[in-house]
Parts: structure tokens; sequence; C-alpha cells
């Protein structure tokens, strides 16, 4: 019993020490932003002496500190909308043939190899191509992103369908609208914590992303994100902290994605096995960790 208890409180004392290490960088970001140059200089981890909102207004008065917050929004919504409408179709269809098509194993096998490309290897090549071609704008950044995350979508997109077998029973030659009504009334809601995962990750890194931006995006004011904006306060002898930490607390609305809950989907079961009637036909799946074989599973 005692050694149950010293064992939990190891842990507690272990999640309690991750946490404030969690939350050190917002409250450094706050208590910074409230400050003015001498308290951050005398008392930087500190709470202020003085609390001080000129920062706030000095950056709320600028318009350009709204166009970058456009551009990021944009940027970063039209990137996410795109990725969950193309990433579960491609998915949807690597994962049903990949197996039986040498076109969607290779197409498989290319997604794959991508994500192990440094991304210095590829970005002189894709920045000079992005120039010839006129995209070092806000499209082309866009389209970067897109690109950029297929890769690694359609490979945890695709490996967690693998793990939920496709059964057909007495299932006649597929025809389109078949495949879409499957795709849509039967995969996509099933799909949907893994498209939450996949939302999540790439809406942080293109959100607080700064380096991508930098090569793409020219350095006029209508074209800058969030990320370049901060870096208006520096100088080549200073930098306003106190204005730059105002500004980072513009990069936190992406965080709270962390907070949303991940859907489950609804699903009946029976036996283990999740069905769903679709247009007369049934459709099931079987949740598994490893790939099922035999005559009963269509293999």
């Amino acid at each position: 019993m005692k050694k149950r208890k010293i064992l939990h409180a190891l842990i507690y004392a272990v999640l309690t020490l991750g946490a404030l290490l969690v939350f050190f960088p917002f409250y450094l970001t706050v208590v910074s932003s409230l400050k003015d140059m001498s308290d951050i200089f005398s008392n930087f981890f500190g709470l202020p002496r003085h609390i001080v909102f000129d920062n706030f207004a000095y950056v709320l008065q600028r318009p350009d500190y709204f166009i970058a917050l456009k551009n990021s929004a944009i940027i970063t919504g039209v990137a996410i909308v795109a990725m969950v409408f193309f990433l579960p179709m491609c998915a949807y269809a690597i994962s049903r043939r990949r197996f039986t098509s040498r076109f969607y194993s290779f197409l498989y096998f290319f997604m794959v190899a991508g994500i192990f490309i440094p991304f210095q290897v590829k970005m002189l090549p894709m920045v000079k191509l992005m120039s010839n071609i006129g995209l070092l704008n806000r499209t082309g950044a866009i389209l970067f992103y897109i690109a950029n995350s297929t890769c690694e979508g359609i490979f945890l997109l695709v490996g967690y369908l693998a793990s939920m077998l496709l059964i057909w029973k007495k299932l006649p030659i597929l025809t389109v609208l078949l495949q879409t009504r499957c795709f849509i009334r039967s995969c996509r809601p099933i799909m949907k914590p893994i498209i939450s995962t996949v939302v999540i990750k790439n809406s942080l890194w293109i959100w607080n992303d700064y380096f991508m931006p930098s090569l793409v995006l020219n350095q006029s004011n209508l074209n800058r994100t969030l990320t370049l904006y901060q870096y208006s306060f520096r100088t080549e002898n200073s930098t306003n902290f106190t204005i730059v930490f105002a500004v980072m607390l513009s990069f936190y609305p992406a965080d709270l994605y962390r907070l949303l809950p991940v859907p489950e989907t609804d699903r009946l079961r029976h036996d283990g096995r999740c069905c769903q009637r679709l247009g007369g036909i049934y459709i099931g799946f079987i949740t598994c960790e490893f790939p099922l074989k035999g005559p009963e599973y269509g293999h």
C-alpha cells in the first residue's frame, strides 16, 4: 500500500513538473508583454512591477498587424480546408487498391518515400521553381503547405484505414456512385479522429512557421504573416521585446485546437464488427491490430 502511494506521488510530481514546463513559455509571454523595457531587463522572469498595456495599444493601432493576421488566417485556413477535402479521398483510394494495383502501390511507396526527404534537400529547387512560375506570394505559400503535408497526411490516413478491414458481402461490381456513397457515409465518419490529428498538427505548424514564409513570401507588408511581422520590431542593434511578446500572444489561438475533443464515430457493434447499411448492401468494418487474412475476409 505504501509503495503504491509513493508511486502515485512520484507520478503526480512528474506530471506536475511537465505541466509547469509546458505552461512556462505562455506565462513568460504574458508577463513580458505587460512590462516596459526597463522591467524586462531587470526582472525578466518575475511578475511586472507596473502593468503596462501600451504594448497592446501600439500593436493594435498599426494597420500592418491586421494585414499580417489576415495573411496568417488565410494561409492556414485555406491550406487546412484543402487538406481535409482532398487527403481523405486520396487515402481511401490508395487503401482500397494498393494491394491489387501496381499503380496505387507505387503511388503509396512514392508518398512514404517523400516523408524521408529532408526539407533542406528540396528547399532550393522548390524556391527556384516557385520563383520561375511567379508563386512567391500568398498563393504559393498555400500550395507549398498543401504539397508538403500530403505525404505524411496520406501515410497517417492510409495507416488508420488499414486497421479497419473493409468487408464487402455479396457485392457486385462497384460503380462510381457506390464508391462515393461508401466513402461519404461509411469511411469518412470513421476517419474523423485521424483527420482531427492531421488538422491539429498541420494548423499548429502553418500558423507558427517562420522559415517557409521567409523564403516564399516577399518582405512587403502586404504578404507578411505574423511570424514575419514580429521581426519588424528588430533592428540591427536592439529589439523591442515588449512589443514582440505582445505580438507573440497572437500565436497561441492555434494551440486551442489541443483542447478540442477528439470526435468519435457512431457505429453499431456486433461481435467486433461495425456494420452500416448502404443502398441495400451492408458494409462492415472489423477493428484489428493486424491485417486479417482468409476467404471470409476477402483475401
